[in-house]
């Protein structure tokens, strides 16, 4: 039984079907990390809406209070989990994935995506679960071109040893991190694959 499974390997069948004709470059499990959000998009964003939204948007509110200062035991223990205006693409990326956790953060030739697991393979590789159609497996929250990214790195950053930053053309950027799944090796494999 491998208990450190490699995301790209256990998801490949389910990422084949979800990005038909795209060539899955790195695959990792993150959460997305506590700390202080980008404010959320305006009302009326017509963004798709998912399983958890509604109850991520509060705790979004909680976790991320939109007057400034309110922030700060936040901002003091966690850091920044991204920056940016509200119609910035980390504000939609953030919004896409408030309630789920953990995060399958996966990078093609054509687009960074990211998806909810919905079975435990990604922390016990269990074979048995490969079968299951992939929209059982993963539940698609969000995706950008890859033209939208302009860099990534990887950072020890408070309680977050290998926490992954993603900066986007817009000047906005997120941050993904796990102690338990996401190492600096495997950030890194995120890292050079948006490289390429």
């Amino acid at each position: 039984m491998d208990t450190d499974p490699s995301a790209a390997s256990v998801y490949a069948d389910a990422l084949a079907e979800l990005a038909p004709g795209e060539r899955v470059l790195a695959a990792v499990v993150a959460n997305a990390p506590l700390g202080v959000d980008p404010p959320l998009p305006p009302a009326g964003d017509d963004g798709p809406a998912t399983a958890g939204t509604v109850a991520g948007a509060v705790a979004g509110a909680i976790l991320s209070p939109p007057k400034p200062g309110q922030g700060f035991f936040w901002w003091l223990l966690f850091g920044r989990s991204g920056r940016g205006a509200a119609t910035s693409t980390a504000a939609a990326c953030r919004k896409a994935t408030l309630g789920h956790n953990p995060l399958l953060l996966v990078v093609t030739d054509a687009r960074l995506r990211l998806y909810e697991p919905r079975d435990q393979a990604y922390f016990i590789d269990e074979p048995s679960l490969h079968g299951r159609p992939a929209g059982e497996r993963l539940l698609a929250l969000w995706d950008a071109p890859r033209s939208e990214v302009r860099s990534a790195r990887v950072g020890w950053h408070r309680l977050h040893p290998g926490r992954l930053t993603v900066e986007f053309t817009d000047g906005s950027w997120v941050s993904f991190a796990s102690l338990l799944h996401l190492s600096r090796r495997k950030a890194r494999t995120v890292v050079t694959a948006l490289e390429e």
